[in-house]
């Protein structure tokens, strides 16, 4: 207990959240360089809103906590390069939408609605980030663990995510701007050459910090899965399954990271909160520390590069 003292205190406490909240309002205001930075932290703030929702509709982790967002909003603070306002900063809140209503939808009579909404908050992100449509098929799937595939939910999830373009295509016909339609759908058919000589050294190290959560935490839960019910298991089940996905997607088209990166923090978020707030044993205890650490790291030298550039 004297070990793992500091792990709960962080975890379970009530301080955790506010003190979070004020550290990334300071270190955001640092390394900010333009007032749209602030159009980024809103969507930030929403979505680590959405995700203490999700926690609490469907009880990803069986306590009371809100570390998952404190991880998502403090990682996301430090790392500068994600701050710059651009529209498809929306992508994440796009995916987080369509996670939520296709959590909802597990064993659902009425799934087709649940699922129509899923796959239309795709579709409407695929606008801005085309290649978000990739993330289709993992929800497809999804389907059927969570025992939402009829007739009726497929022809709803085709119909939900081809609904934005039908009213894109309306739009470009009739103001005869057609390149507006075939813009994304000529980005999302475009595979980049694989070229990581495009990554700022930070971003490598972003990368590979999330990653090393995500490899932790992936193998940590498939270890005590069985302590959670069935529904959290194929929830929990499902987040893995997505921040691999996203992190195969980063592998292959690294050109894409700022988008995918946000992503891959809202997954890789839930499972190292499930690991470090469940857990109490001196391993845990001794990788909390060690992240701890890491992360304090990563803050001065994320701050140090943003002052320097500046």
């Amino acid at each position: 207990m004297r070990e793992n003292r500091f792990q709960v205190d962080i975890t379970t406490g009530r301080l955790t959240l506010p003190v979070v909240i004020l550290f990334c309002l300071i270190i955001w205001g640092t390394g900010s360089s333009s007032w749209s930075d602030l159009g980024t932290l809103g969507i930030v703030a929403f979505s680590g809103y959405l995700m203490i929702e999700m926690n609490t509709a469907f009880t990803l982790i069986r306590t009371r906590t809100t570390f998952p967002v404190c991880i998502y909003w403090y990682v996301i603070s430090i790392f500068f390069f994600l701050h710059p306002f651009a529209w498809s900063n929306f992508v994440q809140l796009a995916f987080l939408l369509s996670v939520f209503q296709l959590f909802f939808s597990y064993e659902c009579s009425h799934a087709q609605t649940h699922i129509f909404h899923a796959f239309l908050f795709i579709g409407l992100g695929s606008l801005l980030f085309p290649q978000l449509i990739y993330f289709s098929p993992l929800f497809a799937f999804s389907m059927i663990t969570f025992r939402a595939l009829s007739a009726k939910s497929f022809f709803a999830s085709l119909l939900g995510l081809s609904i934005p373009y039908w009213f894109l295509f309306g739009y470009a016909f009739y103001f005869d701007e057609m390149h507006l339609f075939y813009a994304p759908v000529n980005e999302m058919l475009h595979f980049y050459s694989i070229d990581y000589t495009s990554l700022l050294p930070q971003e490598v190290l972003s990368e590979i910090f999330i990653l090393f959560l995500l490899i932790i935490s992936s193998l940590h839960y498939f270890q005590v899965a069985y302590m959670d019910k069935t529904k959290t298991r194929i929830y929990l089940s499902f987040l893995v399954f997505a921040g691999w996905w996203t992190t195969l997607f980063v592998v292959f088209q690294p050109q894409h990271l700022h988008r995918l990166l946000p992503i891959q923090c809202i997954c890789t978020a839930f499972l190292s909160g499930h690991l470090f707030t469940l857990t109490r044993n001196r391993f845990s205890s001794y990788l909390f520390v060690v992240t701890f650490v890491i992360v304090m790291f990563l803050t001065l030298y994320h701050l140090w590069m943003q002052l320097f550039s500046l």
